[in-house]
């Protein structure tokens, strides 16, 4: 067996699907870090925010629900001329985003569980989850539970933090389960009975600074490098991503449809998998306290760099 083949296999050989990262398993819970963190985006990053918005935009269609829609930002970047179910389990979340669309009738601002959106019978073009398919245990089972609300032909848009290997002090602390790759979306969406319309590494440039920040012992240079970022960085990614796939990248884009037979929500609506799809939103932003001292650790032996 080749060194490349043998290394792949090593890499790979925690399963695809539902796996949660082992040092997901030692985070202290820190209340709140989930909303600081998008302030923090909101006040210091609207290139990088407009930079994600453009890209899921030629997906979305006419009619759209947003899953931890957090505070609206990139939901008002592409609400005019559509119909959008913003919902959100956090109750400050929640504030922010009626007051954000409260003068906006096209927007609709829920707390609900999954349950009541299918009861209600509507039926969107696409179903958008921005930084949140790492919060739930389950990601198989949210995502084969998502086709019961989309119009045929509809798309699942995901954007997610990717490579197990940058998995760092803020991931815990946010509350991830794990970082994605390429392989592990595809293992994932046959699983879930999905098919990939579009998987591509985003934002390649910003890794190395990541790295550096995620393995540190401060947050207190965040929000300043954070901003200085956004009006370099993220200009630079954006032009060299249109002219380059790499290989790599901080982030990921996935893009699914539900496989044929896949839309029809009549048994997938009795699964109790329909409040985990809501509250899994929440429950992974709490984060598990099982260990709140435990310092990161060594490489555990098996886990994916992917």
């Amino acid at each position: 067996m080749s060194f490349t083949t043998e290394r792949t296999r090593r890499l790979r050989s925690q399963p695809g699907a539902r796996y949660t990262h082992p040092k997901a398993l030692k985070a202290p819970a820190e209340n709140g870090a989930h909303d600081s963190a998008l302030d923090a985006l909101a006040e210091n990053a609207p290139n990088y925010l407009r930079w994600i918005n453009e890209m899921i935009e030629p997906h979305l269609g006419r009619k759209v629900l947003e899953l931890g829609a957090g505070i609206g930002v990139i939901t008002e970047s592409y609400a005019h001329g559509r119909e959008v179910v913003a919902n959100d389990l956090s109750d400050t979340c929640i504030a922010a985003l009626r007051h954000r669309f409260e003068g906006s009738p096209n927007v609709t601002v829920v707390q609900h569980d999954l349950r009541e959106v299918y009861d209600s019978g509507q039926r969107f073009d696409s179903v958008v989850m921005l930084n949140v398919l790492e919060h739930i245990e389950d990601d198989v089972g949210v995502l084969s539970a998502l086709p019961s609300v989309l119009r045929p032909g509809g798309r699942i848009v995901i954007y997610v933090p990717a490579l197990n290997a940058l998995y760092g002090k803020p991931d815990r602390i946010l509350g991830h389960f794990r970082r994605y790759s390429k392989w592990r979306f595809r293992e994932i969406a046959a699983e879930a009975g999905l098919q990939i319309v579009e998987l591509r590494y985003v934002n390649a440039l910003a890794i190395p600074a990541w790295w550096i920040y995620s393995h540190s012992n401060t947050d207190q240079t965040y929000r300043p490098a954070l901003s200085a970022w956004d009006r370099t960085g993220v200009p630079l990614s954006r032009a060299l991503e249109e002219r380059i796939r790499f290989p790599l990248g901080l982030n990921l884009l996935a893009v699914f449809t539900a496989a044929e037979g896949q839309s029809d929500g009549s048994q997938l609506a009795l699964s109790p998998i329909w409040g985990m799809v809501a509250r899994g939103v929440h429950w992974g932003r709490r984060l598990r306290n099982r260990d709140a001292n435990a310092p990161d650790g060594p490489r555990v032996r098996g886990e994916s760099l992917e």
